[in-house]
């Protein structure tokens, strides 16, 4: 079994323009307390998260909607060890991953959760490869950064194409220490 959550922490990076994470005591059992009681500030999109297609369809499914049984069974950890975006020519390539229900893109971003600021440069997909994803039934997508869509892709176009056809998207993967394969 592997953990592929990132930690979170008021340093980890956070998608440009979203809220970081914030924790402030209100009781400390140091303090004379029965308890250690925190408030937390947090935007939905901190650390490992699933994107629910009310994130940008209006009237799309949100989170509590989805069906859980597609984030649960076997998943495929594929690595992209290239720059740039992920294509439908490189899916292509490999063998057997049409079958795959659910793939895990273990990509070079997994080295930027030691960086402490957004890296603009981050590996996403292209159209192209979310629309094979799309064509092959694919039920779970995710990746190891911020975001699925390539860097500049401001519309969110994989987004859009992923989530409008009731694909689950995980987003913020720690895949560092996954190798390739089956799980």
């Amino acid at each position: 079994m592997w953990d592929v959550t990132v930690t979170i922490d008021s340093m980890m990076p956070t998608y440009l323009g979203d809220p970081s994470f914030k924790r402030r005591v209100v009781q400390a059992i140091a303090d004379g307390k029965p308890a250690d009681v925190s408030l937390l500030t947090l935007s939905a999109h901190i650390g490992t998260h699933v994107d629910a297609p009310s994130h940008l369809i209006p009237g799309g499914k949100t989170v509590d909607e989805l069906d859980l049984t597609v984030m649960v069974g076997p998943a495929r950890v594929v690595e992209f060890d290239e720059p740039g975006a992920i294509t439908a020519e490189f899916l292509e390539g490999i063998d057997g991953l049409a079958a795959d229900e659910r793939i895990l893109f273990k990509t070079g971003n997994s080295s930027l959760w030691e960086e402490r600021r957004f890296a603009e440069e981050y590996v996403g997909l292209s159209v192209d490869a979310a629309n094979w994803i799309i064509d092959k039934g694919i039920r779970l997508v995710g990746i190891d950064y911020l975001s699925i869509d390539a860097p500049g892709d401001t519309d969110l176009p994989v987004h859009r194409a992923l989530l409008a056809n009731d694909i689950v998207v995980v987003e913020s993967l720690n895949l560092s220490q996954v190798p390739a394969g089956h799980y």
